[in-house]
């Protein structure tokens, strides 16, 4: 009974630890960034993982990102930065505003690389924080990204850094 109150409380700080956006009037850039959100992937893998590395590394800066449940985009993921590189590893920038929870450090390392055709991409494979993101589209610089955490969607839009 303990454990249960104690995973409670741990969400309910996990979701009161991001700051939020009310959407209700929603910034122009916001509802421009809507409409072109891409739904298609490169043809191959090889072309894939060019157009994420761009050949040595791409920055690609967060745009838009929600968790499920919550209306608004968090606020504290705005200013994050991943950097993809050729030869597999990134760079995490959590920017100067952190979520908290496990966005308590600004700069993180470790690996990446595509899976199932290039649906997937697996983050830190083998580690304890491995993770895996669906690629719901890339194209024209811009990425969508979905996934779970803790059981709640979380979609995250991400735009080439130039």
């Amino acid at each position: 009974m303990k454990l249960k109150y104690s995973f409670l409380a741990v969400l309910i700080l996990l979701i009161i630890s991001c700051d939020v956006v009310d959407l209700e009037h929603p910034a122009e850039d916001t509802e421009d960034m809507m409409e072109i959100l891409p739904s298609t992937i490169p043809d191959s893998i090889e072309d894939f993982e060019y157009a994420l590395h761009g050949g040595t590394e791409r920055a690609w800066s967060t745009i838009s990102f929600t968790l499920a449940g919550l209306e608004g985009v968090q606020d504290c993921r705005l200013d994050d930065v991943v950097s993809l590189r050729s030869d597999g590893t990134y760079t995490y920038d959590g920017g100067a505003n952190l979520c908290g929870a496990e966005d308590n450090v600004r700069m993180r390392t470790g690996t990446w690389r595509l899976i199932n055709n290039g649906n997937n991409i697996l983050f830190d494979e083998g580690l304890s924080n491995e993770y895996t993101a669906n690629v719901e589209g890339l194209e024209d610089n811009r990425l969508v990204l979905t996934g779970q955490y803790i059981g709640l969607v979380i979609r995250g839009v991400y735009d080439v850094q130039f």
